[in-house]
């Protein structure tokens, strides 16, 4: 159980760090929210694009440096010379690509339909919000990647005080911004002067953690970028399906709807960054049990999808309950109209805690290769349903079709870890966890209270139906991968 315990412990420290990460960042979204939803709307829309494209600065390198330099395939330094390498080409695009969009937006708008031009005129002065949200993104990049590579080195409390230095910064530059009375523009380039700070601590205590590291033989940067190569497109893919929706509403719906739909995704996607956090504080010990070889044990596996869906079922359940009432806790009122589709997208935060942990097994599997396929299926899928329901139901509509492509992705990447020789058990720990969370569920929905009592009062009454799991012995096999 060394290794699993192992797993579960780096799963704690990065989750803990995850909890206070995601606190922040929910107060930055919380802060930016003072924009009108229109502007909010903008906001959304361009740095959902300007994700995407800072991936040009990643390429998969971040995901790529658990596994290689735990099973030492590539050195620190091979991998800090690659990302130099994309940090230029990065540059580049920040730099060129608004204005190229900028420029072709009024001839575009001069030759399409007249029910066109509004909107891409619109998005043509938008564009050039890309620079600096392509920075910031990129930037924030740089400081996650030096993270992940003080976790590689058993540094997890000093990725811990990175992860949290750049949340605090982009807290602390939002707030002073629109204290300031900036609108998106000036916004935007706070939150990309914040991740400076981050950048050199990290890069100092990884200086500090590195210099006792033996020298290895150097490998050329187009073979640390060709292994990166399936990360970096389904990183790309991963980052395009969480926004197909956003874009699909801000195009045909107009930037209010998108505005709204907008919030409500942001809240279920930093529920997911708790799931993405155990997932990466396990990684190792997953990587370390796939090199052992899979027969021989299936403890960290089973340990770990344990913990996802004790903690997803729970999330997913509380928050379509209460989707009203923390909605009206956390935004101004003018996005209340959002709750419709945050009560749907909730259903999807238990399938994403568990495609990660999914796709995370298939990364420590060495298996990475099948993961462009696998979220390739699920971007066609969005966008299909995107362009169906959108047009007819809106924000509905569209997390409809978020859902239905995330329970898809979980169904073809569970079966794809499986003839990878990796299966992880996921049905039993998500069927015990929903079991365990009707208890929750009957309270909350039986008190007509507000958000945060309600919430207060579901946490105390999970916290006391595990005790009494595992009181019963319920839960102990299921943490230590045995049947019984």
């Amino acid at each position: 159980m060394s290794e699993a315990r192992e797993a579960t412990r780096g799963s704690g420290i990065r989750l803990a760090t995850e909890a206070v990460s995601r606190a922040l960042s929910v107060a930055t979204t919380l802060a930016a929210m003072r924009l009108d939803p229109a502007d909010f709307g903008v906001l959304v829309a361009v740095g959902g694009l300007a994700v995407v494209l800072a991936e040009a600065g990643d390429l998969g390198l971040q995901g790529l440096a658990v596994p290689a330099l735990i099973a030492r395939r590539f050195s620190l330094r091979d991998l800090l010379r690659a990302k130099l390498v994309l940090a230029v080409l990065l540059g580049g695009v920040a730099l060129v690509l608004p204005l190229l969009l900028g420029g072709l937006a009024p001839v575009a708008a001069a030759v399409l339909p007249a029910s066109w031009r509004q909107t891409v005129l619109a998005a043509g002065g938008g564009s050039f919000l890309l620079t600096p949200l392509i920075l910031y993104y990129g930037l924030a990049g740089w400081s996650e990647f030096l993270g992940v590579a003080l976790r590689a080195a058993g540094r997890r409390g000093q990725e811990a005080a990175v992860i949290l230095c750049l949340r605090l910064s982009g807290l602390l530059a939002t707030v002073l911004a629109i204290a300031a009375g900036a609108r998106v523009w000036g916004l935007a380039w706070a939150q990309a002067a914040s991740v400076v700070l981050p950048i050199v601590l990290g890069a100092w205590l990884l200086w500090l953690a590195s210099r006792a590291a033996p020298d290895s033989k150097e490998a050329a940067v187009g073979s640390v970028l060709r292994a990166a190569a399936p990360l970096a497109v389904n990183g790309g893919l991963a980052l395009v399906s969480l926004r197909i929706e956003v874009i699909a509403i801000f195009v045909l719906k107009g930037s209010r709807e998108a505005g709204l739909f907008g919030a409500a995704l942001k809240l279920v996607e930093s529920l997911n960054g708790i799931g993405a956090a155990l997932l990466s504080g396990a990684l190792p010990s997953l990587t370390r049990e796939a090199l052992a070889g899979a027969g021989r044990s299936h403890q960290v596996r089973s340990r770990t999808a344990a913990l996802v869906a004790l903690l997803g079922v729970p999330a997913a359940v509380g928050m379509v309950l209460q989707a009203p009432g923390v909605l009206h806790l956390v935004a101004p009122p003018g996005y209340a109209g959002g709750a419709g589709a945050l009560r749907i997208l909730a259903f999807a935060i238990a399938v994403l805690f568990v495609n990660t942990l999914l796709i995370h097994a298939l990364i420590a599997a060495g298996r990475a290769d099948r993961l462009p396929r696998l979220t390739g299926v699920r971007v066609g899928v969005a966008v299909l349903l995107a362009l169906t329901l959108v047009p007819a139901l809106g924000g509905l509509g569209a997390a409809i079709g978020f859902l239905a492509a995330e329970l898809l992705l979980a169904v073809l990447a569970g079966r794809s870890a499986a003839v990878a020789g990796f299966p992880v058990p996921v049905l039993r720990p998500v069927l015990l966890a929903a079991l365990l969370s009707l208890p929750m569920a009957a309270v909350v929905g039986f008190l007509k209270a507000d958000a945060v009592p309600a919430i207060a009062a579901g946490v105390g009454v999970y916290a006391v139906t595990l005790g009494a799991a595992w009181r019963v012995r319920r839960l102990r096999p299921l943490l230590e991968g045995r049947r019984d």
